[in-house]
Formats: C-alpha cells, sequence, structure tokens
C-alpha cells in the first residue's frame, strides 16, 4: 500500500498538532492516542541528522516501552522506525517526564505474541493493519538507561 501525497501532508499536520498538544497537556488526556497510552519517541534523522518526534501508542515491560512500527499497514516501515535502526538510542518523553532508552527489535516469539495480544487490545485495527501487508509488523523495545543520580551528577567531577 502507497500513501499518496496528499495523505503523507495530512498526517504530517495532524501528527504537528497531536505533538504540541501532547506537550501542552503533558499527555494529560483521557484518550488512548491523544495521551492515555500515547508517548512522544525522539529520533534523529539518519539522513538529515535532526530530531524528529512521532506520538506512538506503548505498552510497559517493567520500566521499558514496548511501541509497534506499524505505519497503518504500510508496506513500508515507518521513518521513525529507518532512524532508529540507524541510530538506536532515543528519547521518550512520557506525560512531561523525559529519558533516554536504547530500541531493540522484539525477536523472541513468545513475547512478540505476548506484547502483540496487549497492542490489539489497546487498538483492535492493528490486527486489520498486519493483514494489510506483506511484511510482519516490528514490534520495538525501548530499553531505559538509568539516570544518574543528584550525588552521582554532583561527585561525576571527581572521577578521573
Amino acid at each position: 500500500m502507497q500513501h499518496s501525497q496528499f495523505t503523507i501532508m495530512l498526517v504530517q499536520a495532524g501528527t504537528a498538532l497531536h505533538i504540541a498538544a501532547y506537550r501542552v497537556l503533558r499527555g494529560n488526556v483521557p484518550q488512548r492516542w491523544l495521551g492515555k497510552d500515547c508517548i512522544l519517541l525522539i529520533t534523529e534523522g539518519r539522513k538529515s541528522g535532526k530530531k524528529r518526534t512521532s506520538p506512538l501508542l506503548f505498552v510497559r515491560d517493567g520500566d521499558d516501552y514496548v511501541v509497534v512500527a506499524s505505519w497503518g499497514g504500510s508496506d513500508n516501515h515507518p521513518h521513525w522506525f529507518l532512524n532508529l535502526r540507524a541510530n538506536p538510542r532515543v528519547t521518550v518523553e512520557d506525560h512531561g517526564r523525559t529519558t533516554q532508552a536504547v530500541a531493540y527489535l522484539v525477536e523472541d516469539e513468545q513475547q512478540y505474541q505476548q506484547f502483540w495480544k496487549r497492542f490489539v487490545a489497546i487498538y483492535a485495527d492493528y490486527e486489520l493493519y498486519q493483514r494489510r501487508t506483506t511484511r510482519r509488523i516490528p514490534l520495538v523495545r525501548l530499553s531505559v538507561i538509568p539516570s544518574m543520580s543528584a550525588d552521582e551528577r554532583g561527585n561525576a567531577h571527581l572521577s578521573k
């Protein structure tokens, strides 16, 4: 399935509005797509090097986030997915909190199926998206990088 130029422009405009609303409201919207089960994923553009932000549904696995690279069932991977394949270090904004993470494909079949069921429970159209495309829709784990404590930051200058 190929997206028309008009569809791409429409999605880009909607995405920009979504990101702005999410940041202003710090994700505090009871609707799934606009906030409740949504994060902002910031990747580095693989060609431009610019920061790129994508609002995505997620499920938690401990401290980590898992996201779906569906792009509405397109036969192509979403740009954010291609970006993180080039550079897996990402930033996650979750309801006003920002953290660093590293992206990994969910490759274990049992884990994939468990996460897939959780995503379908949140948004049933994921099943439709999978039927639309010949590619297996990737699931990506965003493994949070623990940050340094205030004490560690304060003493960091002492380390050589």
